[in-house]
């Protein structure tokens, strides 16, 4: 039997858990598989009012049941946080939730460039991972009626994840960038190259900032788009809200910093670029590049509600925070299906 190669961030290669709590605090009930309940007693671990596990315990922060039982015997949804798989005939692409905080903390305070790495120790293939299985499907869509193939869709993510962490530019500018480079490999037919070499050559070239490839990215970019985000959260769980007076807080308190704190930005949007569902969910790179739109105005957001608590400007744990919020937002709580139905507009209109 062969075994699947493994790709993980460099940032995230030597990733363990360091017991910060926040999974096991964050008020989420966790449904027990029926083959543990005879051994642990239990079909539900619901919160109790402070939003800690039952299993929680809160002196030593470790878990009574991974203590007692060891990881195999963890939930399903325990077992696997803070990873989230994209599984395909490439390979096994773990990302990890930056709603975790060790996780996200690697990513930012990472010395090395940010790169896609194989087969690191985190992620032995033999662990298993749960998350989209597109394994013996078609490869993903360069865009509606063109399949790529996989070394270029490969090739294709590589470039998203080091643009995004190597730019010396703008979050706009960077985005604008790579909004033309995709539609330049949208542009490919099968009377010119062969399609990798056609990737190959774009990837290779130098991007422009082309305003009519960005412009169609406006309705993910503009300030209303967090409200849409929000507006996707199912009743039931707690949506955050628009903050007031974004402007004036943006101008106040993190635009005087932001040099400092742009490139860490825009690695957490090569993080979201990595191991992307959207890549097989989105029908095309365009939506792949929509949900980097999206990220980026969350993200924006989140860094404004932040400061409006605390009054403060923006530090590096304010950064950590407003990041760790935009995962929760974009990746835990939000209708997955309604915001792919709002990506695909790009692509197929409203």
């Amino acid at each position: 039997m062969t075994v699947p190669a493994v790709f993980a961030l460099s940032a995230h290669a030597t990733y363990r858990c360091r017991h910060s709590g926040a999974c096991c605090t964050a008020g989420w009930g966790i449904p027990v598989e029926m083959h543990l309940q005879p051994t642990l007693g239990l079909t539900w671990l619901a919160p109790d009012a402070d939003g800690a596990c039952p299993e929680y315990d809160k002196p030593s922060g470790l878990c009574r049941i991974h203590r007692a039982h060891g990881e195999a015997m963890l939930p399903e949804s325990c077992h696997h946080f803070p990873r989230r798989a994209r599984i395909d005939d490439l390979g096994i692409s773990v990302s990890l939730s930056l709603y975790c905080p060790t996780a996200a903390a690697m990513l930012l305070d990472a010395h090395d460039p940010l790169d896609i790495v194989s087969n690191p120790d985190a992620f032995p293939a033999s662990r298993g991972y749960d998350g989209l299985d597109a394994s013996g499907d078609w490869p993903p869509l360069l865009r509606p009626d063109v399949l790529f193939d996989l070394d270029s869709f490969a090739a294709w993510e590589r470039y998203l994840v080091r643009t995004l962490a190597d730019s010396p530019e703008t979050v706009a500018s960077t985005l604008a960038r790579i909004a033309d480079t995709a539609e330049r490999l949208r542009d490919w037919s099968a009377e010119s190259m062969p399609l990798s070499e056609w990737t190959a050559h774009v990837l290779a070239g130098t991007p422009t900032v082309a305003p009519e490839a960005a412009a169609q990215y406006a309705p993910f970019s503009r300030p209303a788009a967090y409200s849409r985000v929000c507006a996707l959260v199912p009743g039931g769980l707690n949506a955050p809200t628009a903050p007031d007076n974004p402007d004036e807080v943006w101008d106040a308190l993190i635009e005087p910093g932001w040099p400092r704190w742009r490139p860490l930005a825009l690695r957490y949007l090569a993080a979201t670029a990595f191991a992307s569902w959207t890549a097989y969910q989105g029908r095309g790179i365009r939506a792949q590049v929509a949900e980097l739109y999206v990220a980026a105005t969350v993200l924006r957001a989140e860094c404004v509600r932040r400061c409006a608590s605390t009054g403060a400007a923006l530090d590096r744990d304010g950064l950590l925070e407003a990041i760790r919020m935009s995962d929760l937002l974009l990746v835990h709580l939000v209708d997955r299906d309604g915001l792919m139905d709002w990506i695909r507009e790009v692509d197929f209109g409203g």
